[in-house]
This record gives structure tokens, C-alpha cells and sequence, in this order.
């Protein structure tokens, strides 16, 4: 199979050149009062070691945890449906109920069964109503999420249309109020993260101003508060920790000052790569990188990936490289020497949903920004781009689009037979990898729900 090279973003976002290795900085307290936070002072990390010390050859006094945190994952909002969640014997779904109305319904798509349905099980049920255990009057700033085996829907985002309850639904029975959104929680803010005990969102700060993370524990009625640094931002999650990136300056940005002095201040200024520990508020550093015009791509399997080493910038022809910091060793790698940005027009997206059922993937969907029903693959480990899949859906030939993995290792498409990428007309399908990766055939379809 040909491999395509990977082509680029818009270069708003974050590029970062040489890395050093983790030193962990004084930590920020945690508090239940919601201002207290974004009072606080923030302190800067202290200098990076050199690039050859190891994380373990530095370490900090233990710090008392001020709450528990289980397993960070990011919310999901997958590219080629609404908001789903992933179980590894399920998929979660939101799917709008008719094109007409903003009416919705939970879905859940069972993979042994290969079968799609209403995640309800009253004998008799409509659909139609509250009444349902899966029915959504509206479905604006809705999430789903599954903890303990419970499916949930709570407010994606704190707004005036979203939803002021995180719902239970117990298919048999019906769905129940569990938690209200709390004043203490910013209104506008996204709800971008989660674990077994709580939600977690940080609004966006003024620029160059330190920001608070909140920590919603919402099963016990209470919001902590994590005080952020300066321009600091969460990218990533692994385990209990968030992967943050922040500007670090040797000189403090003006209050008021000219286009002109940030960006003399810019010229000399780092990004700082570091590990965030929620429940103490301590951050371990990982690497720094010169601040220019670039991008951060992903983080899998203790490397973070970005754009570097641009060439012929501002032109036609220019060109930069793939990179990545392997906190294994301290390092950076190359694993695309070429990103030709007038070729392909690739853009990365989100990993696919395995990585909420606690799988993790080699393979990066990406997007092709050149061709609408294009999708490849990022190899994270070789760099190689492939082409997905395409697969006959009523007559027609449509891209497979990865979707999510299940606890067997098999990976769940979606395909759309019409000239938009509704869900609502999406049809599933489940492929054994080497056959995806193949450009074969799938497994098996799924037999999907009809909303129509």
C-alpha cells in the first residue's frame, strides 16, 4: 500500500526545540473555594535538568492529596457521531431523534450482539417522551458518559440551554436526577474531562493571566479548585495526571502593551511541557521548547508529538517535520522528516474512542482536508499515513471511518451512504485490524436503529 506523507495545520497553535527532562515544581494547593484560586499566586516550575537525567533521578517531598483521582480520561466528542462513550462491550451514543427537532435518544450498540438500540427496556416504550429512560427533550451541550457500569448524561457545557442535572438512566426503570450543577462552577465552561469521582473543566483565562481548574465531585456535591498558571493549558490526561503546556518568559508581559513588545518577549520566551498532579497540585516537568508559530499534535504511549523544524516558512512550498518527546528517555525524535504543507492538507484529529475504554492505539485517525471522504491512519510508532478502507453502504462507496475498539481488539466503523456525514444515517461495521489495515472487508455489520 502507498503510504502519503502527513500535511499540516494552521499554524495557531503550539510549536515548541529542545527538550529536558523532568524536575517537579512547587505545587499549587487545592481548595473548595471557588475564588480562592484565582487569587492565588502562581509560582514557576523550577529550571529544567539537562537532557541526559532521567525523571527518576529527581524527586520532591510527598504532598498530602487533597481529594482522590481515579483514572483522568478527556470527554469524548468523536468526529464522525455525537457525543459517544466506549466500554469496550458497548458503544453510548447520543443521536438526534429527527432532523427536525432537538429531541435525542441514548443509543447503545452492542458488539457481541452486533445490534444497535434504544438503551431502553420498558416493554411497550414510545420513545417519545420523559417517560423513556434514553429520551432527551433536547440534546444542546449533552454528553454521555458510563462510570461503574451506570450510564449517565450530564451538561457538556455550563450554558443556558444545557441541562442543569446529570441524569441515571436505568433502562428498566427510567432515568433519575443524581447531582445539580452547583453555583460554584463558572458559568460558560466546558466540562472537558472526567474520572471515577468527578468532572473537571478549566475555563479559558485572560492571556497571560493565571486560570483555576475545577474539579466537580459531583457524586458527593462539592467543587474543588486548581490553581493554573500563566498561560497554562491542558492538552492531555494519562492516568491521574494532566498533561499541561504553559509560555514561560525571562521578562513579564506588559498589561497593555503593543503587538509589537509581546511578541520582542515571544522571541525569547519557552514552551514548558509538564505533568499536573490534580489532588496536590504538584507539576513535574518535562521538557522546554523555543516558543514559535506551530502545532501540538497528540500525546500516546509516553510521547508527545508536535510540529517543528519548519522550512521555507510563509511560502508555497513550506515544509516542517513531525517530532516527538519520548519521556522514556528524555529525547527528541523525528518521525516525519517532510510535512508538505501544500500537498495533502492532513489534519490530525483526536485519537479514536479505545482510548476511553483504557486501550491504547498505535494508529491516529486523520483526517484529509484535500478530499471530504478521505480518512487515513497515522502509524505512531513507523510515521507511514494510510489510506482507510472504503466499503459499499447501500450501493454506495464511502470511506470507513474509524469509530472506536472493543474489548477484543476488534475496531467499530461508521460509514455514511449520504452526501453529508449525519449520524443519523451512519451504518456501523466491526473489522478485525489486519483486515482494516489491509484495505479488506469487515468482520461483520452491525444492524443499526432506524430513526426515520
Amino acid at each position: 500500500m502507498r503510504n502519503r506523507h502527513l500535511a499540516a495545520i494552521p499554524l495557531a497553535a503550539l510549536l515548541l526545540t529542545a527538550c529536558a527532562s523532568a524536575v517537579p515544581a512547587q505545587p499549587a494547593d487545592a481548595t473548595t473555594s471557588p475564588s480562592a484560586a484565582a487569587s492565588s499566586p502562581a509560582q514557576p516550575d523550577a529550571a529544567a535538568s539537562s537532557p541526559s537525567q532521567s525523571a527518576a533521578e529527581t524527586s520532591a517531598p510527598p504532598l498530602t492529596p487533597k481529594f482522590p483521582v481515579g483514572h483522568l480520561l478527556t470527554l469524548p466528542q468523536n468526529q464522525n457521531s455525537g457525543p459517544v462513550w466506549n466500554t469496550g462491550d458497548a458503544l453510548y451514543e447520543l443521536r438526534d431523534a429527527s432532523n427536525m427537532t432537538p429531541e435525542a435518544l441514548v443509543l447503545k450498540t452492542d458488539y457481541a450482539a452486533l445490534t444497535q438500540s434504544v438503551y431502553c427496556d420498558i416493554p411497550g416504550c414510545t420513545h417519545d417522551s420523559d417517560a423513556c429512560p434514553a429520551y432527551l427533550a433536547s440534546d444542546f451541550c449533552v454528553g454521555v458518559m458510563a462510570v461503574d457500569g451506570t450510564v449517565y448524561t450530564y451538561p457538556g457545557e455550563l450554558t443556558n440551554v444545557a441541562p442543569t442535572q446529570i441524569y441515571r438512566i436505568d433502562p428498566a426503570a427510567g432515568k433519575t436526577p443524581v447531582a445539580a450543577v452547583p453555583d460554584a462552577l463558572p458559568h460558560h465552561m466546558q466540562l472537558q474531562w472526567c474520572d471515577e469521582y468527578a468532572l473537571y473543566g478549566c475555563p479559558l483565562a485572560a492571556s497571560h493571566q493565571p486560570g483555576t481548574l475545577y474539579r466537580w465531585d459531583w457524586q458527593n456535591d462539592t467543587v474543588q479548585t486548581i490553581p493554573m498558571l500563566a498561560d497554562e493549558k491542558i492538552i492531555a490526561c494519562e492516568g491521574s495526571r494532566f498533561l499541561t503546556i504553559r509560555i514561560e518568559a525571562n521578562e513579564p508581559f506588559p498589561n497593555f502593551g503593543s503587538t509589537e513588545q509581546e511578541k520582542a518577549i515571544l522571541a525569547h520566551a519557552v514552551y514548558v511541557y509538564a505533568w499536573l498532579d490534580p489532588a496536590t497540585g504538584a507539576r513535574e516537568k518535562i521538557c522546554t521548547r523555543p516558543y514559535a508559530d506551530g502545532y501540538f499534535h497528540n500525546y500516546y504511549d509516553g510521547r508527545i508529538y508536535y510540529t517543528g523544524n519548519f522550512r521555507n516558512a510563509d511560502t508555497p512550498g513550506q515544509q516542517a517535520a513531525l517530532l516527538y518527546f519520548d519521556t522514556a528517555d528524555g529525547t527528541e525524535k523525528t518521525l516525519l522528516e517532510t510535512i508538505p504543507f501544500d500537498t495533502y492538507g492532513i489534519d490530525v484529529c483526536e485519537p479514536f474512542s479505545p482510548a476511553f475504554a483504557g486501550v491504547p492505539q498505535r494508529y491516529l485517525r486523520v483526517l484529509n482536508a484535500g478530499d471530504a471522504y478521505a480518512d487515513c491512519l497515522l502509524d505512531m510508532e513507523t510515521g507511514d499515513v494510510l489510506p482507510a478502507p472504503a466499503v459499499t453502504a447501500e450501493g454506495v462507496r464511502r470511506p470507513a471511518l474509524l469509530l472506536a475498539c472493543t474489548a477484543s481488539g476488534q475496531w467499530l466503523t461508521t460509514a455514511n451512504p449520504r452526501d453529508s456525514y449525519d449520524p443519523q444515517y451512519s451504518l456501523y461495521a466491526l473489522w478485525d485490524p489486519a483486515d482494516f489495515l489491509a484495505d479488506g472487508q469487515p468482520a461483520a455489520w452491525v444492524t443499526m436503529y432506524a430513526t426515520e
